[in-house]
């Protein structure tokens, strides 16, 4: 059978257990013992390692990473042609029981004790394979050499790695030899030298005025156009052309100047002598003049005066204060690769001087201690104690912390009562020091109770008042002395004293303190003899006193005794007289007490012979009194309430440490109360005995609230608010400092207040206005003249544009603004081309169409040939001009990963339900099958976080 539950006295390896083992025949009954081979019989006990609670703390689960996926050998062992989800595997993890000390490994049983052993395996997918895809070759290049052989290439790129196993990529650049035209022997004797580019030069004035001769001339035309155009017409271009002129006074910062640039190529022969250009067969020459833009650097305003120092106050210990000079932009730089310098400068300054005052400084201050608190400790242990009260043992005290402008004449806020002494917190950051602490432990003596001593014996009948002794009345009385006091003082402690009326009172008494040698009579040596008693005068207190007091006592007379002879029966002494069997006596019950002697030597010849065994033992009465016994019984002391009778009172006086105001007064109720009984009246019990009911008490000083002055308003936000209003709020605070007691005034209701701030303007957001590109601007005809087909006015060139910055809502703004919000400034120059007559042209490309959201969709964009090129066939060559552009949209991928760590083990719902009537030792059996959660995020392809939703709708 199973192995049984590891038993011991001790916890530890020290353990037994045992488990059944019986003789079965192999088809499953069970047979006699006799019948199974007893050598092979298998053992029925063993050692083990009893579990107990505290090994939680020294033995814990040490957890694997999971394994690599392995595939499930399935039944079928053909594999899909084509993998669509992929393969099902497991994978698997080492999970070991260790002690946490130094991670030795343990057994299992102990760790499953406590918690369930983790899984061990799970399963898994392992992904298709994906072969490396890649995109189509780029045409093959230009051939390396013009004649002879040469090399050309061909690229793709990589479009999808490899992943999970799949085929690696292939080559992705091929070349293949390619032949021009043979080289003659004598081409070879010239080379083609291209020289740098010139500096970027402005247009002679001369061409310039002959190019404003054709702009008038053009300008000329355009009058007689207005001529004919509508007076709607003409005064929109009257607006546009104020437009332009306002954005070039915007231009202030950059003057765009469009030149030219040429280069030397010529044709050197091998000996290094330049030849004529036709020598160097080329099917294209390089260009020699170009469109630039002429270089222009930064430059700035002299540099500001410098701003005042941040700091106004003079103090060597805080933190220098700072100021600030600044310079504008003039002129930015074009075609320039340096930027601007730095156009604000910050430095490090004290105020110094006669008229500057110390700086303020800020301290700490605190709070009074809470009362000391048992439950916020235990509450972090087990939620179901944090709530009882009168709790004791360890505690903790907290206070509050908060921040003041520091004053040394300022005196101590706590030992006072008036507010203006408590400073007004600011804020907290202008504190720099330590913080105090804001918490302390302290201890709550817990409540022990009264213990008293066992009852004395009855005393002896005495009057009640020996000073005042009346008639014959007289009490006996016993008493209890108080061995542990209570907390809360003797209140809480039985009575001491009982009393039993009694007759024949005295208040002194004579009490034998031992007896003298034994002398036989008629001096004889030995025999029936006398001894005296040696007794001493005590009064009703067992105090001894004078002996002249006892004089009405009667005197004890001496006692017969046995002075023992040669040969005669020798006995002990007598034992002391054993406790009384009753504490009283009455109709039924009768007190007595024993004493006892034993032989010590039998009597020899002749002598007097021991006694009987029962003349060993001797018996007498005691406490005999009745058993009506009556005591004072007292009640609580009351509150104590201010007597102002009471006037030459020390108002400084101190209790217990504490300062106290005033005296007071406390009562109390006394009764008279027969034992078993009840109240009985004040006469049964002895008067001069009645306890006290009133009693003097210190009132401890009324402790108003203190709570320091309201904090200045926090402040509203003097700058800008971006993006939507909101309406924001500042406040304003006071702390408590300390809390009423004794009856002092309350603390007031509020101590945070809050108002609305008034709406602070919207910040300007900027943005950059480009305008519309000028006309594009060739080398000046002059200079490209000799080249083939600078008779028509096309080719390339450079085209400026107009800069502006606006704010959000379109008016103006500074430049500055945008260079500091509106990030780097658009290009103020781009290539252009005006089209030559042979050239294909087309329509700018429109937008990409949208993406539909799918994952591996795709977008496009479209243009079409305009004017004479839609008749020509090589502009409808779709590999050399294409018309459509067709891209991938892009493609989000999410995956949910766990983040933390796993939750208590909780039972599901409705199975909690059913055992919340099943109690076990006052609490609720919370235990079974349950679960453990753990919380999943949800990341993108590039691992950011995003809503959760996108993984639930993506698997």
């Amino acid at each position: 059978g199973p192995w049984g539950r590891c038993m011991g006295d001790e916890c530890g390896p020290g353990g037994i257990q045992t488990r059944a083992v019986w003789c079965a025949h192999v088809e499953g009954w069970t047979t006699l013992p006799t019948n199974c081979k007893q050598p092979e019989r298998p053992d029925n006990q063993q050692s083990c390692f009893r579990v107990c609670d505290w090994h939680k703390e020294l033995y814990d689960w040490q957890i694997g990473s999971w394994n690599q996926c392995r595939p499930v050998l399935s039944r079928s062992h053909e594999k899909p042609l084509e993998c669509l989800r992929g393969e099902e595997g497991i994978q698997t993890r080492d999970i070991t029981c260790i002690q946490k000390s130094n991670g030795v490994p343990a057994e299992d049983v102990i760790c499953e004790y406590f918690e369930p052993k983790p899984r061990q395996e799970q399963a898994c997918l392992i992904p298709c394979r994906q072969d490396c895809i890649v995109a189509e070759f780029t045409p093959w290049s230009e051939c390396s050499k013009t004649c002879g052989n040469g090399l050309q290439h061909r690229t793709r790129h990589v479009v999808a790695p490899p992943q999970f196993g799949g085929s690696a990529c292939p080559n992705l650049t091929e070349f293949q030899i390619c032949q021009s035209s043979p080289c003659a022997a004598e081409e070879s004797l010239y080379s083609l030298n291209v020289g740098p580019w010139s500096t970027c030069s402005v247009p002679h004035s001369r061409q310039i005025r002959q190019a404003r001769k054709r702009g008038k001339n053009k300008d000329k035309e355009k009058d007689r156009e207005k001529a004919v155009r509508d007076p709607e017409a003409r005064e929109l271009i009257k607006k546009k052309r104020n437009r332009n002129r306002q954005n070039r006074q915007e231009n202030k910062y950059w003057d765009i100047q469009i030149g030219y640039q040429t280069r030397q190529v010529t044709c050197i022969h091998r000996n290094g002598k330049t030849t004529a250009l036709s020598f160097c067969k080329q099917e294209k020459l390089p260009i020699t003049f170009q469109s630039c833009v002429i270089r222009k650097e930064c430059q700035v305003s002299e540099w500001s005066e410098w701003t005042p120092c941040s700091k106004t106050c003079f103090d060597m210990t805080t933190p220098k204060g700072n100021r600030t000079r600044s310079r504008t932009i003039k002129q930015l730089p074009i075609g320039s690769e340096s930027e601007c310098p730095q156009l604000e400068e910050t430095e490090q300054c004290v105020s110094q001087g006669d008229g500057v005052a110390p700086c303020i400084t800020y301290g700490w201050r605190t709070t009074e201690w809470t009362e000391c608190r048992v439950d916020p400790l235990l509450s972090q242990q087990d939620k179901r104690r944090g709530n009882q009260t009168a709790l004791c043992g360890g505690g903790i005290q907290t206070r509050e912390t908060y921040c003041v402008q520091a004053n040394e004449n300022l005196l101590s806020y706590l030992n006072t009562l008036k507010d203006k002494e408590a400073s007004r917190p600011v804020d907290r950051s202008l504190c720099t020091g330590p913080l105090p602490s804001t918490s302390q432990l302290c201890h709550i003596p817990c409540p022990t109770e009264c213990e008293t001593s066992a009852w004395s014996a009855w005393g002896p009948c005495t009057y009640e008042s020996c000073d005042d002794p009346q008639a014959k009345k007289g009490f006996r009385l016993r008493k209890r002395r108080i061995t542990n006091e209570p907390t809360g003082g003797t209140g809480n402690c039985p009575h001491l004293l009982e009393a039993i009326p009694c007759e024949e009172p005295s208040c002194y008494d004579w009490r034998i303190m031992g007896l003298e040698e034994c002398i036989p009579d008629n001096e004889k040596p030995c025999g029936p003899g006398t001894q005296v008693p040696v007794v001493v005068c005590v009064n009703s207190d067992g105090e001894e006193v004078d002996r002249q007091l006892c004089r009405d006592a009667i005197y004890p007379i001496p006692v017969f005794c046995e002075a023992p002879c040669p040969k005669d029966c020798v006995l002990s002494m007598w034992s002391a007289w054993s406790s009384c069997s009753h504490t009283c006596s009455g109709k039924t019950t009768e007190g007595k007490q024993m004493r006892a002697r034993s032989i010590l030597a039998y009597a020899g010849e002749g002598g007097i012979q021991c006694p009987n065994s029962s003349a060993l033992q001797e018996t007498r009465s005691c406490n005999e009194h009745s058993c009506t016994v009556y005591h004072w019984q007292t009640g609580p002391w009351g509150q104590c309430i201010e007597d102002t009778s009471v006037s030459a009172f020390n108002s400084s006086a101190s209790w217990n440490g504490e300062a106290t105001c005033s005296v007071g007064m406390q009562t109390r109720k006394v009764i008279c109360v027969r034992v078993n009984i009840g109240q009985v009246g004040p006469k049964k019990c002895p008067e001069s005995l009645r306890p006290e009911t009133v009693r003097p008490c210190l009132l401890p000083c009324r402790k108003d609230c203190i709570v320091t002055p309201f904090s200045d308003w926090t402040l509203c936000p003097s700058s800008c608010q971006e993006g939507t209003i909101t309406v924001k709020k500042q406040s304003r605070h006071r702390v408590i400092i300390q809390l009423p007691a004794n009856g002092g005034r309350e603390c007031p209701d509020s101590l945070f207040e809050e108002k609305e701030c008034e709406a602070s303007p919207v910040c300007y957001s900027y943005r950059w206005k480009t305008h519309k590109w000028r006309r594009c601007q060739l080398v000046p005809w002059y200079v490209r003249q000799d080249s083939p087909g600078a008779h028509e006015t096309c080719g390339p060139g450079l085209q400026a544009r107009a800069i502006t910055c606006r704010r959000q809502d379109g008016g103006q703004a500074d430049i500055s603004e945008c260079l500091k919000y509106s990030g780097p400034l658009p290009s103020l120059t781009q290539t252009c081309q005006i089209p030559c007559q042979d050239d294909c042209q087309f329509t700018n490309w429109s937008k990409f169409s949208s993406c539909n959201g799918d994952c591996g969709g795709v977008r496009t964009r479209k243009r079409t040939l305009v004017g004479k090129s839609k008749k020509r066939d090589k502009c409808k060559n779709s590999q050399l001009y294409p018309l459509v552009e067709n891209q991938f949209c892009p493609c989000d991928k999410y995956s949910a990963q766990p983040v933390g760590n796993w939750s208590d083990c909780i039972l599901p719902e409705g199975k909690l339900e059913v055992l919340l009537g099943m109690k076990v030792q006052g609490d609720v059996k919370e235990c079974g099958q349950g679960y453990r959660y753990q919380a999943m995020a949800c990341y993108d392809q590039n691992n950011r976080l995003v809503e959760t939703s996108r993984c639930n709708s993506h698997g």
